[in-house]
């Protein structure tokens, strides 16, 4: 199963669910130790935004594209936007179903926005998540992702193509 999801951590994002919340953090750093990129592994069970942006303003996941003494918050996260879509890294957030709803899936729409934009053999940023089940979350997701004019893909297949679940309980 690992090896499958290393090939598929290439070309898609992964949400990792089903098992406990242990055996779902031992999956994901068999994962991070095999795989190559740059880890950013964020707090465990982030509830609030907050959390979200402190860890990114700590770490420096932005690149500014002008010079000043300092940034306030919406540049920051404008920043930040950028570098989800143009950085080779990979970005794990686990107990994702914690983070305030409207949050998740801004921030879940900014990886899939990067992941589909991205030309062949471009950089983008590698995103796992867990959480305990899928619970709608990609159907949410769907509802607010927006598709080019003349796309012949629905939005749940624009997801699907983007976004890989592994069920750890099927093993």
């Amino acid at each position: 199963m690992i090896d499958k999801a290393i090939k598929t951590l290439h070309k898609k994002h992964l949400l990792i669910i089903g098992k406990s919340e242990a055996e779902r953090r031992n999956f994901i750093s068999k994962l991070m130790n095999a795989v190559s990129f740059e880890t950013f592994r964020f707090p465990k069970a982030m509830s609030a935004f907050d959390e979200y942006y402190n860890y990114i303003k700590k770490h420096q996941l932005y690149q500014p594209w002008y010079i000043q003494k300092s940034y306030n918050s919406n540049q920051i996260l404008d920043f930040h936007w950028y570098w989800i879509a143009e950085n080779n890294s990979l970005v794990i957030m686990e107990e994702f179903q914690y983070l305030e709803e409207r949050w998740r899936i801004a921030l879940l729409k900014e990886y899939v926005n990067a992941i589909e934009n991205h030309k062949k053999e471009a950089k983008f940023n590698h995103l796992i998540i867990s959480q305990d089940s899928e619970n709608e979350l990609l159907n949410m997701l769907s509802d607010v992702i927006h598709i080019k004019e003349n796309e012949r893909r629905t939005k749940t297949q624009i997801i699907a193509q983007n976004i890989e679940i592994i069920d750890l309980s099927e093993n």
